[in-house]
């Protein structure tokens, strides 16, 4: 074999492979003055060859790197003959970016170090690019940009970590959007998510430049507050909060108003680590929303106390619905021209071990928040519907008794109510004009046009509907020409005031001719004395309902009184 040949043959093979290469290479020699560059280089950093060679490396200095990283590097390669990294430099341009470098020392024939150096270079741009792009997405919410549950943790930790070497406070702030679902179902979801985007704006706009705003979930927003001087500067950003985002919101030419509740808890009184001090934020916010929202509450070792108790209430709960412990009890409804009673209301209630019963007020507010309303109201419904079908035996074939059941708003929202409905009024042998459902008027004109859907199926298979705590809602009148009821029930807030208060007279008195201009029936729910009676009769109101007449009833009770089948003149 001839070696000389071979070796040129190898010479020029890398030479072909130097230049056609999409790295850039440098040889410089051991004064570091570039000897040769190939096309790649020139491409990169836009010197030509004639302008780089002769010239040393620091014409792509960038600026970004100090005397030690230098310093390191060359160390490097003197002691270990190469060195490889990643390392900001500068086009003849001025832009300045990154690359992946290599740099290494050739030795002579004999073994002596430093003679040349040649250094392998490609742009990284676009991979660190990508790989910023990539942890962005890792640690920011898609939707609105701000940083995520993972990097709200990060950062509040890194806020504690501050506070407690420097003997100083900071806070988080919980914040949740009030009625949020409702726009989201009523608008849809573009709407929504506009709405989310505007409130991230307006809570950023909010916040101090060393704050942090995230977004957690949903309609869940945080704000970390740094480096508080006092802890009552939480309170100012909290009142920025509340007016910024009650103001009204412009989005595709729909006028929106939302409100916020917000919960604050502060380290390091409320909390040692990052997850005490969220979970008394979320705490304190839950106790805005009970206090009617559009409000922020500091946590307190009261409403820790009062949280646990909610917890175990809501298990407590789900699990007396789950074996079937809620009962019902019955309310009658009475004819006071007739004497004779037309039917009765079915009301949850929950027995405990001592043989007392829960306050409605106190669980049916964690039911409708959790969802178990749901739940909740089927079992009550299949207790009203097995509960009617004996009183059958004791009614008069003529009597038009109606057993009336209570449906939260959440059953509209969830799939399958009207044949859910039918199914258990069939199974217990009941026909629809023996079943009533109320419900209110704030469910109606949530959503208006799919409950007028699901409320005209209904009407359709000849299920009555009564409108529940009417004149408390502020719905406009022109709706009720679209909804398909049989019954108002005046709530019983005007029938408490009718004796004091022409208001409530004067109210009471339009929902009565309301009804009997629609040709239906108004009942007034919560008589409690003669006197309302007397008024309610000399208005034109022939039912009530109410402690006057009767408490609501356990099931042997119930039964006790329609067997004696009296007429009641009271």
């Amino acid at each position: 074999m001839n070696i000389g040949g071979f070796l040129e043959n190898l010479a020029s093979v890398a030479t072909k492979f130097i230049e056609g290469s999409n790295d850039g290479f440098i040889v410089a020699d051991k004064d570091s003055s570039i000897l040769f560059v190939n096309e790649s280089f020139s491409k990169i950093t836009g010197y030509s060859a004639s302008e780089a060679v002769g010239k040393t490396p620091k014409i792509l200095q960038s600026g970004k790197h100090d005397k030690d990283f230098y310093k390191s590097m060359w160390a490097s390669i003197t002691n270990e003959g190469f060195w490889s990294g990643e390392i900001w430099n500068k086009r003849k341009g001025g832009d300045i970016y990154p690359q992946r470098v290599s740099i290494n020392m050739v030795k002579d024939p004999d073994g002596i170090p430093g003679i040349y150096y040649v250094a392998i270079f490609h742009d990284i741009t676009e991979s660190k690019k990508n790989e910023d792009e990539f942890r962005h997405r890792a640690h920011h919410d898609r939707l609105t940009g701000l940083p995520n549950r993972h990097l709200f943790y990060d950062r509040l930790n890194q806020a504690i970590g501050r506070a407690s070497r420097n003997k100083s406070t900071c806070a988080a702030l919980f914040i949740d959007l009030d009625n949020f679902k409702y726009i989201n179902d009523s608008f849809g979801h573009d709407v929504g998510d506009l709405l989310l985007k505007e409130v991230a704006k307006r809570l950023t706009e909010c916040a101090r430049e060393v704050d942090t705003v995230s977004r957690i979930g949903g309609d869940e927003f945080t704000i970390i507050l740094d480096s508080l001087v006092d802890k009552e500067e939480s309170s100012i950003v909290a009142k920025r909060v509340l007016a910024s985002i009650s103001k009204e919101l412009g989005i595709h030419k729909q006028e929106l108003f939302i409100t916020v509740s917000i919960g604050i808890a502060i380290y390091p009184e409320n909390g040692k680590n990052a997850a005490e001090l969220v979970k008394n934020a979320d705490t304190a916010m839950y106790h805005a929303k009970e206090k009617g929202k559009n409000a922020f509450f500091y946590f307190t070792d009261a409403l820790n106390v009062k949280a646990r108790k909610r917890m175990e209430l809501e298990i407590n709960l789900r699990k007396a619905i789950t074996e079937r412990k809620l009962i019902a009890f019955y309310q009658p409804k009475l004819n006071i021209l007739t004497g004779k009673i037309v039917g009765m209301e079915a009301l949850s209630r929950w027995p405990m071990a001592d043989g007392k019963f829960l306050s409605p007020a106190e669980y049916l507010p964690v039911a409708e928040q959790t969802g178990m309303v749901i739940d909740m109201d089927s079992l009550m419904f299949e207790k009203s519907c097995e509960f009617t079908k004996r009183l059958k035996e004791f009614l008069p074939p003529d009597s038009n008794f109606k057993v009336s059941v209570n449906l939260s708003s959440l059953n509209f929202e969830s799939k399958g109510l009207s044949e859910q409905i039918f199914n258990i009024i069939k199974k217990y042998g009941l026909t629809m004009k023996e079943v009533e459902l109320e419900v209110t008027e704030t469910l109606i004109i949530r959503n208006i046009e799919s409950t007028i859907q699901i409320l005209n199926s209904l009407d359709s298979q000849g299920l009555k509907i009564s409108i529940d705590d009417f004149g408390t809602g502020y719905s406009s009148l022109s709706y009720l020409t679209h909804f398909p009821f049989s019954t108002l029930k005046i709530d019983q807030s005007f029938i408490r005031d009718l004796v004091t208060d022409e208001k409530a007279r004067t109210i009471t008195t339009a929902i009565i001719s309301i009804a009997k201009g629609l040709q239906v029936q108004a009942i007034a729910e919560g008589v409690e004395n003669k006197e309302q009676l007397r008024i309610l009769l000399e208005m034109g109101c022939n039912q009530i309902q109410g402690y006057l007449f009767s408490r609501p009833l356990p099931e042997d009770e119930m039964i006790a009184l329609i067997k004696e089948n009296k007429t009641y003149f009271l």
